[in-house]
């Protein structure tokens, strides 16, 4: 219990989330966003690095974050300001191992199920490796509403709802730089700082 909390406390720890003013790509015109799957298919890896800031009933707070994706293999990685501790996520089709600063290293199937038990965080990254880069989780069922560019302004999917405010534009391709998520009795503001990409 005592573990639980800590780490509860270290994704909830009071903090401001600034934003990061991002040029917005010009339109692209209908089916940019299968246009937009299909360049992301090409990519070998990607990265993100970024802040989120975490409503729930009654606490808020914001970690920074950096998730690195080269296939199907991931590292995130979640730090709370002020120095209060670190929770790294190491995953892929085997499973997934969650360290933190405070000593806790364990092993599970699936990393949802980790950051429930260890933090009270209902969080599906799975999806959310797809929902970082404007896409729907594949061959899963989705309401989608694009832009005037063909790119989602919001998605629900999974039970979440998100909204992509802004995007930006790296490498040639248009990306998320700020997205509101929004789920049962949980809120998470995304501002994405920068986008490392492989090709």
């Amino acid at each position: 219990m005592i573990k639980r909390c800590a780490l509860l406390g270290l994704f909830l720890l009071l903090a401001s989330c600034a934003t990061v003013p991002v040029q917005t790509p010009e339109p692209e015109g209908p089916g940019s966003l299968e246009r937009h799957a299909r360049a992301l298919a090409e990519l070998t890896a990607w990265q993100v690095r970024g802040r989120a800031a975490i409503s729930m009933p009654g606490q808020a707070g914001t970690v920074s974050m950096v998730w690195h994706q080269r296939g199907e293999h991931y590292n995130i990685e979640l730090r709370a300001p002020w120095g209060a501790g670190t929770v790294k996520v190491d995953g892929g089709p085997s499973g997934v191992l969650l360290r933190t600063s405070a000593g806790v290293h364990e092993y599970a199937a699936a990393p949802r199920e980790l950051l429930r038990r260890h933090s009270g965080l209902d969080l599906p990254l799975e999806a959310l490796r797809y929902w970082l880069l404007g896409l729907p989780v594949p061959a899963v069922a989705a309401q989608p509403t694009l832009d005037s560019r063909g790119l989602l302004s919001e998605l629900r999917q999974h039970g979440w709802r998100i909204r992509y405010l802004n995007y930006g534009e790296f490498a040639g391709l248009a990306l998320p730089t700020r997205l509101f998520l929004t789920g049962e009795d949980i809120e998470v503001r995304i501002v994405v700082q920068e986008w490392m990409l492989d090709r």
